[in-house]
């Protein structure tokens, strides 16, 4: 029903409308008979907010129902038409229009149908070709020799081949400082090649304010992800921004062959002292406020994270394999990153800190404001080809 697509899209479109665009709207919804002169009155109170007129609208054009709730979306087209293409209006209309027709008896085809099972079990699109863009960040050699991350070049190799074979534009950036990090990802907001999901995953040395770039200085996560949010970032509106970020969070070990650490202090015996004070004391902010944002850290907040100097980090190996597997059988992304908590957190190995091997274990963690299901498809053709 268009009043519950309506409700569903609430959010954004109160992020988003300008007063313009709101006062249009109105003024379209009474020449339609849709609104009377006193509700445009309460809706376009003066003491009230641009978010809050906003608001006012949707509810209470949605509380009228499916009719009105469609007409006012299809004039959303007329008067921004950047934003009704950026919460794709258009295709969950069809979707509506199609399932209506079912139920009358229209045959519809298989597109249709696709359309509107997406639209009743509150499912991402993931049609677009490509799917989106996928930009690696690899951070491998630092100022300080001794802390170069040996083995990561392994984890670039395997999110290549993952999200190539799901159908990403895969961008690869080696070595950056945490102030490159920051401009990349802003440039990458504004990017015109954005489909129906953006994807960054970053490797590199980290600590519980950020992630360390090759200049040793520290990259709040929030500069990361930040880009990305409806204000930022109109032509993600609705659409999954998914972060995998592989680097430590802290000093501490989980209990429970050989690995390194993604913290500057990972073979404390060869760096000395106590590396993480030498960083920017950044506040620890790490998870975005904003919908639609998938957010997985390697490890939880206050632990090492492990890599082997053969085949990469635990994390990135595991996340990969069962990404492509999960994503074949049709498996949406929390159910892969539960086999993912599994299998890692199952894992053992030994750590060298202090000249001391102590046991090793850990378990990554995600955090996520999505709002339906993800779920990553294979193109067609790609699952026969493995």
């Amino acid at each position: 029903m268009a009043d519950q697509t309506l409700k569903n899209l609430r959010v954004e479109l109160v992020q988003c409308m300008t007063e313009a665009v709101i006062k249009d709207l109105v003024d379209d919804l009474v020449g339609c008979k849709v609104l009377s002169s006193s509700e445009t009155e309460e809706i376009l109170l003066p003491t009230k907010p641009r978010s809050d007129h906003a608001r006012g609208l949707i509810d209470s054009v949605k509380v009228k129902g499916k009719i009105a709730s469609e007409k006012m979306l299809r004039l959303l087209e007329t008067r921004d038409k950047a934003l009704y293409d950026n919460l794709n209006i258009s295709s969950l209309l069809e979707a509506l229009n199609s399932g209506e027709a079912t139920s009358s008896g229209r045959n519809v085809t298989s597109g249709e149908r696709k359309s509107s099972r997406e639209a009743e079990q509150g499912e991402y699109k993931m049609d677009s070709t490509p799917r989106g863009l996928c930009v690696i960040i690899n951070n491998k050699n630092f100022k300080t020799p001794k802390k170069d991350r040996v083995g990561s070049e392994c984890d670039v190799d395997s999110l290549q081949d993952a999200f190539k074979f799901l159908g990403f534009t895969v961008k690869t950036h080696q070595n950056l400082s945490a102030d490159e990090m920051k401009t990349l990802m802003t440039q990458y907001s504004k990017d015109d090649r954005h489909g129906d999901c953006f994807v960054c995953c970053v490797s590199s040395h980290g600590n519980q304010c950020g992630i360390i770039g090759i200049d040793e200085k520290t990259c709040p996560l929030k500069d990361i992800t930040s880009p990305f949010n409806g204000v930022n970032c109109s032509s993600l509106i609705g659409k999954p921004k998914v972060f995998f970020i592989q680097a430590c969070r802290g000093k501490e070990m989980q209990r429970k062959v050989q690995v390194e650490a993604d913290d500057m202090g990972g073979e404390a015996d060869d760096m000395g002292g106590e590396p993480d004070q030498e960083f920017d004391n950044v506040p620890d902010e790490y998870i975005a406020s904003d919908s639609d944002f998938l957010i997985v850290m390697s490890t939880v907040e206050g632990y090492f994270s492990l890599r082997n100097k053969v085949y990469g980090s635990w994390f990135i190996e595991s996340l990969c394999r069962h990404l492509k597997d999960g994503s074949k059988r049709g498996q949406d992304i929390l159910k892969i990153l539960t086999t993912v908590n599994n299998d890692v957190s199952s894992r053992e190995g030994t750590i060298k800190i202090n000249k001391k091997r102590i046991d090793a274990k850990m378990v990554p963690e995600p955090h996520f404001t999505l709002r339906k299901t993800l779920i990553f498809r294979v193109p067609e053709g790609q699952s026969t080809q493995e």
